[in-house]
């Protein structure tokens, strides 16, 4: 007789077993916050914890640039992220600022530990764009729509944005 497996631990298995995809919509290779983020996700996707947070996602990202008036939305789903030029469809959380405080999330640095979003006190650069980014947000020019019903999406999002 076969060995039974629980149904999560063969979705598990399943997930571990198909390739991470990245797909660029018509239309956003022109947009620069969508070509940059897409860049960024695709390597940070190498390191294993981080891999294991693009898996992880289900949800849609619009990120909004209000000084150019660029949007980006950016759709996981378990493994597969679609790169789109503008809005489409009802955005999970939403990401308002200006365009550079927005590409400005790319150069932040995390700790080495799953899980966490605090600067690496060995890099003056990622600690100095933390702190930026924290000022962004208590000023109301970084608004982060979505954050209070879905913190893990928010955060595994910055964590695969942010530098090894």
């Amino acid at each position: 007789s076969w060995p039974s497996r629980s149904d999560s631990e063969h979705r598990r298995q399943k997930q571990d077993s198909v390739q991470p995809t990245i797909d660029l919509a018509p239309g956003a290779e022109s947009n620069r916050v969508a070509s940059v983020m897409a860049a960024r996700i695709e390597q940070t996707i190498l390191v294993p914890s981080r891999l294991e947070d693009f898996r992880s996602m289900r949800g849609a990202v619009l990120l909004v640039a209000q000084d150019s008036g660029i949007a980006t939305t950016l759709r996981f789903d378990h493994g597969r992220l679609t790169v789109h030029d503008g809005w489409v469809g009802i955005p999970t959380i939403t990401l308002c600022a200006d365009e550079s405080a927005l590409l400005a999330l790319c150069d932040m640095s995390i700790g080495a530990r799953r899980g966490q979003l605090l600067p690496d006190f060995d890099d003056a650069r990622g600690t100095g764009v933390l702190v930026d980014t924290a000022r962004r947000f208590a000023r109301s020019e970084l608004k982060v729509y979505g954050l209070l019903r879905h913190p893990r999406l928010t955060l595994r999002f910055l964590r695969l944005l942010a530098r090894s």
